[in-house]
């Protein structure tokens, strides 16, 4: 019996031992998972936290714009001239027509998405000039950011202009339409929106990327009080948008399709 009781013992003091060792084990396994996971965690807190510098650097930059190192020859106010030749380009033996337009102005909106098109076709087939000239009669936050990437694209990725503007155009007659202000009377959400119209049309990512909150402050300020003490023929009233010939004399669009409007510009241009 004394040897029996010295068997139990041994095997159960070797049982302790296995219990303790494995014990010890999963103690140690724990350890070695809550060090990963903690190493894990703290990376993507790290990783996190360096998007969300980024995202607010680049907000920050954008929202901090300097006009001059955006706008460049457009900093003291003047239009996007388009023609045959291309924009920021005219023919001298053409007619020019400057329209005036607010991009938060839901009339010159609906006219572009009427219009814009045929209107441009006009230019690219040799029968005028064309001056778009941003103007502020509405001023919604949506205006600035549009601005802003509309000049800044004429000048960097000219080849995009024409569709981020119809684009730029349309986006804003869709949400005036709905009721929705959502979006065109917030900075923030209008840059976003902006950016992603941009990139929608084809605009290089590196312009996307460049588009600034608001640039145009003093740009629209200049340009409106440069349009609104002009002394154009035939001029009755101020309003966006509006159309004046080489200058001098306002244009009288009327119609209600595009064919009929486009008639009586050119009309008003003297072409057939």
């Amino acid at each position: 019996m004394a040897g029996k009781k010295v068997t139990d013992t041994s095997v159960r003091a070797k049982a302790q031992q296995m219990r303790e060792a494995q014990e010890k084990a999963e103690r140690r396994t724990r350890s070695i998972i809550i060090a990963v996971v903690t190493v894990i965690v703290i990376a993507v807190i790290a990783t996190v936290g360096v998007i969300i510098s980024q995202q607010l650097s680049a907000k920050n930059e954008a929202q901090s714009a300097n006009p001059s190192d955006y706008l460049g020859d457009y900093a003291s106010g003047q239009p996007i001239r388009y023609s045959h030749l291309g924009v920021g380009q005219v023919d001298d033996s053409l007619p020019t027509v400057t329209e005036y337009f607010d991009y938060s102005c839901h009339h010159c909106a609906n006219l572009e998405v009427l219009i814009g098109e045929d209107l441009i076709a006009g230019a690219d087939n040799g029968e005028y000039n064309i001056e778009f000239q941003p103007v502020r009669t509405v001023g919604m936050e949506y205006a600035n950011a549009a601005t802003s990437a509309s000049l800044i694209v004429a000048q960097r990725d000219p080849e995009h202009w024409g569709a981020l503007h119809q684009g730029l155009m349309a986006y804003f007659a869709g949400q005036f339409k709905a009721g929705n202000g959502t979006v065109i009377q917030d900075a923030t959400k209008s840059w976003e929106q902006v950016k992603t119209i941009a990139s929608q049309v084809g605009v290089s990512s590196d312009v996307v990327s460049s588009l600034p909150v608001n640039a145009v402050t003093d740009y629209l300020t200049t340009a409106t009080d440069t349009w609104s003490n002009a002394n154009f023929t035939n001029r009755e009233s101020k309003g966006t948008p509006e159309f004046i010939k080489d200058h001098t004399d306002l244009l009288t669009l009327s119609g209600s399709d595009s064919a009929s409007i486009m008639a009586s510009l050119r009309s008003g241009l003297g072409l057939r």
